[in-house]
């Protein structure tokens, strides 16, 4: 064998072991993303529950049961929302460096192995539609979840507000009014979210776009045979690291929501025995 060709056959070899090394840093990375536990919302839903707990021996109106079983609804699902949340950043952080690792391997075996331009073009074109289409069904998907929420939400308003006109008492009126704006201030947080999360899709596709057209001027440049089923073999172990770590971000969020729901039924159990008060 060509002592050169010799040296370029181990350069794939040493790219895919660049992107294992390199796809370590999500395991460092979740450093950054804080524990559901020590959130806000998983705080606020574990005081709720205690507090209702040390009120399980007090009389209560079933008006007051009910607004306890929303407020713990409300918490529960906030503290939902925020493990859905800190799941999503755990995706993207490994997404994020098995992309940056990808490329970097990438360039490494097309500096030194030869690949056909025209493949690499069909290559980096379909990953440019692949995206765009990602990304339009991702929005489009963020969008349904969101109209269906503001949907529910304006249902249950017109709900609430035809019981607060049928209701008597002064304080049946408060107690309907506060669950009117508290679905109130839950639609515009909602909002707000649904533009979070598209923005950040809006911010993630134009950088998948960046790196793809890099990585595709970039292989243009190296044109020696080899080169794609050496990048192949870097993308399929990507993904199974990447895989492996959405894996065990999957495990974590079950747990949490297991842990979740664990709360909620104790929090409905004290509820339930608060004795009745007239």
């Amino acid at each position: 064998m060509n002592p050169s060709r010799k040296l370029r056959s181990l350069v794939p070899v040493a790219a895919v072991a660049l992107l294992a090394v390199a796809l370590v840093a999500p395991a460092a990375n979740a450093a950054n993303i804080p524990p559901l536990a020590t959130t806000a919302q998983y705080k606020a839903l574990v005081s709720f529950v205690d507090k209702l707990d040390k009120r399980s021996n007090t009389a209560a109106t079933a008006a007051q049961k009910a607004t306890y079983d929303g407020q713990l609804d409300n918490k529960h699902d906030a503290a939902v929302n925020k493990s859905t949340a800190l799941f999503n950043r755990g995706k993207k952080a490994a997404q994020a460096e098995s992309q940056r690792a990808f490329k970097t391997g990438a360039r490494t075996i097309r500096q030194t192995e030869a690949g056909e331009l025209a493949a690499l073009r069909r290559e980096y074109d379909a990953r440019m539609d692949r995206a765009a289409t990602n990304y339009e069904n991702a929005v489009g998907r963020v969008e349904v979840v969101y109209d269906s929420r503001t949907a529910s939400l304006r249902k249950q308003i017109r709900r609430l507000r035809d019981q607060k006109a049928n209701a008597e008492s002064l304080m049946r009126k408060a107690q309907v009014q506060e669950a009117i704006e508290r679905r109130v201030k839950r639609g515009a947080d909602d909002r707000k979210l649904q533009q979070e999360e598209i923005a950040d899709l809006k911010a993630g596709y134009r950088r998948e776009k960046d790196a793809i057209r890099s990585a595709k001027a970039s292989a243009t440049r190296v044109v020696q045979q080899g080169d794609d089923e050496a990048i192949e073999t870097l993308r399929n172990r990507g993904k199974r690291i990447y895989n492996t770590r959405v894996r065990t971000l999957q495990s974590r969020r079950a747990n949490q929501l297991g842990d979740l729901e664990n709360k909620v039924n104790a929090g409905r159990a004290a509820i339930a025995r608060m004795p009745a008060s007239s």
